[in-house]
């Protein structure tokens, strides 16, 4: 017995002693200086870092929703991106091509994004019927019938603005249910359909929505609204990250989205039949013509968000600005050439 015991005495000492010769090497060598150095800084950072912001949702008890996690500062590994946008539109600035533009780009798998212009801001037109549509998927949660209601469509109304880019109009003396309206608002831009559905919305829903996602509360009846790249971007966001709307509704959104009859835009500076939930805007006043599109580029390895907002004096010369800066956005993403269709 003796014997077996002492044979064991070797072995426990050599454990104790390689422990504590590791432990040694550990703090004062420099043997495993990455291993020690994350370590050290996963201690020393703080959990609610100034660089990150999380956007919740204020209005429940007990508990707070996260909407969204913003990043404060621009990534550093899109900088050639953000380069060689900036250097496109001083040049299309140059040639007359626009009066000016701004872009917002974001990688949706890590939230790492960058801006050119991002502090101006344009009036949003049709591409805010994104939000509209979200608020009535909002009160379709609620009241899940809303999707079946019809609607009458006594024809056009005056003061409802004309369409460049709408291929399909709506026909009067027919009736309409919400999902075939909804449709036409996102697929087809209808502004006859927008104001059908614009009168049943909650407004004050419609207002939270903005305030939820940290953008100012939109007047309502103010013609002048006007929205930078930045926050635009968030509807689309939220929708990907389903954080707002239940997941059912949130691919409902998307899906629709996906289906936008607007091709000359961002889709057009992308190759064929690659998957983008889109929505574009037009507005102008005679003088200045604007046009806008954010859109989610759903690459298999790297799904990203672009919105894009222009000013110029000929509304068909920006769809081809917009397909320009998107071809730029894709090829940075996803480091290959592409051929415009």
């Amino acid at each position: 017995m003796k014997r077996i015991l002492l044979r064991k005495i070797p072995f426990y000492f050599l454990l104790i002693a390689g422990g504590l010769l590791w432990l040694i090497i550990y703090q004062f060598t420099d043997i495993t200086p990455t291993v020690k150095q994350e370590i050290q800084q996963a201690q020393a950072t703080p959990i609610n870092s100034q660089e990150i912001q999380q956007v919740r949702l204020q209005d429940y008890q007990l508990i707070k929703p996260l909407i969204m996690t913003e990043v404060m500062t621009e990534s550093g590994g899109l900088k050639e991106l953000n380069r060689a946008l900036s250097f496109e539109i001083n040049t299309l600035k140059s040639t007359g091509a626009i009066i000016d533009a701004s872009v917002y780009v974001r990688r949706l798998n890590d939230g790492e994004w960058t801006s050119v212009n991002g502090n101006e801001t344009y009036a949003p037109g049709s591409i805010i019927k994104v939000a509209g549509m979200i608020t009535y998927l909002k009160m379709c949660e609620q009241n899940p019938q809303l999707l079946n209601k019809e609607y009458f469509f006594q024809g056009r109304r005056k003061g409802v603005p004309n369409q460049t880019f709408n291929d399909d109009p709506m026909v009067a003396g027919k009736k309409y249910s919400a999902k075939e309206l909804l449709t036409r608002v996102i697929v087809n831009s209808d502004n006859d359909a927008t104001l059908i559905m614009n009168e049943s919305l909650d407004i004050n829903l419609f207002k939270k929505l903005f305030t939820d996602l940290g953008i100012p509360e939109p007047d309502v009846h103010d013609p002048n609204f006007t929205i930078n790249t930045t926050d635009l971007s968030k509807f689309l966001r939220v929708l990907f990250n389903a954080t707002y709307l239940n997941k059912e509704n949130s691919i409902y959104a998307l899906t629709l989205l996906s289906k936008s009859s607007f091709t000359k835009g961002i889709v057009g500076g992308l190759p064929a039949n690659t998957l983008v939930a889109h929505k574009f805007g037009e507005t102008g006043n005679g003088v200045e013509a604007q046009l806008h599109e954010t859109a989610i580029v759903y690459l298999s390895n790297e799904p990203y968000l672009i919105t894009i907002m222009t000013k110029g004096k000929n509304v068909q010369r920006l769809p081809e600005v917009l397909s320009d800066l998107s071809k730029i956005a894709y090829q940075s993403m996803n480091k290959v050439e592409v051929t415009i269709r």
